[in-house]
Parts: C-alpha cells; structure tokens; sequence
C-alpha cells in the first residue's frame, strides 16, 4: 500500500500534517520530495532542460535521420514519408 502524506521537518523529526492509518511502531519507507524546490515553475524547468543539454555526449545525435522532425509520424508510427498532415 502507498499512502502520499505532507509532513513538517522541525528538530529531527518528521510529523505528518494529518493522521496516518499505521500500526504504531510499524516500519515503513519514506520517499521525501522537496515541495518548494519541485515548484520552481517554468525557470526550473529550462534550468533542468539546459544541464540535460550539457551532460549529453556531442555525437548523441549523430544516427538520427536528417528529416526527423519532417517526417516524425514516419518514423513514428510508420506513416509514408512525405507531408505531415
């Protein structure tokens, strides 16, 4: 079972916003997503975009057609060649 809860970090410890149906003393898994840095909105997103950018190897594009863009549903879906309509 995955349960999503929002939590506060004051002094070492976690302490969800709402109650939790656990067994107490139970043992359980933490996946900790940080909410202010996850709303950087549109400037994060371009930030993100640029480092993928960077950490690709220069030839990463090398095998890929000319006339990709053109002919995307060809390659695709396996439309002819020609006009995208």
């Amino acid at each position: 079972m995955t349960t999503t809860v929002k939590a506060t970090y004051a002094n070492g410890v976690l302490t969800p916003t709402e109650p939790l149906d656990i067994e107490e003393g139970k043992e359980v898994t933490l996946s900790i997503n940080d909410v202010n840095a996850a709303s950087g909105g549109l400037a994060a997103i371009a930030r993100r975009v640029k480092e993928l950018h960077k950490s690709m190897p220069s030839d990463a594009t090398d095998g890929l057609p000319a006339d990709l863009a053109k002919n995307k549903k060809h390659y695709l879906y396996g439309y002819p060649k020609g006009e995208d309509a």
